[in-house]
């Protein structure tokens, strides 16, 4: 695994996602300031659609959260795992600032 420049902090849209391809996968990158930086896959695991940049964000009972689009599936931005449904994970990546850079840890 190998760290992947994705872009320049400055062009992260707050509070809202935006999609990135990094080493051939859908990545679903938000950056919600003072409550952090997410990364998970971009494609909703309930229904195969790359939309979850799109879907809105929101908080669950204190887990922030990503609601899917389509069938709205509420997704942790932290682990990636379905409030509804548990089997349902869209994978979270490692992703951090450095230099005014973003990097997102590529997965093999």
């Amino acid at each position: 695994m190998s760290w992947v420049n994705v872009c320049n902090e400055s062009t992260l849209p707050q509070g809202t996602g935006i999609a990135a391809w990094v080493a051939g996968k859908a990545v679903a990158i938000f950056d919600l300031g003072k409550h952090g930086l997410f990364a998970i896959d971009n494609v909703d695991p309930a229904t195969g659609v790359s939309l979850l940049a799109r879907g809105l964000i929101c908080d669950m009972e204190g887990v922030l959260c990503v609601a899917s689009p389509l069938y709205k599936q509420h997704y942790s931005l932290e682990t990636g795992v379905c409030i509804e449904d548990e089997a349902l994970v869209a994978s979270p990546y490692q992703i951090k600032k450095e230099a005014g850079q973003v990097f997102i840890l590529a997965k093999s």
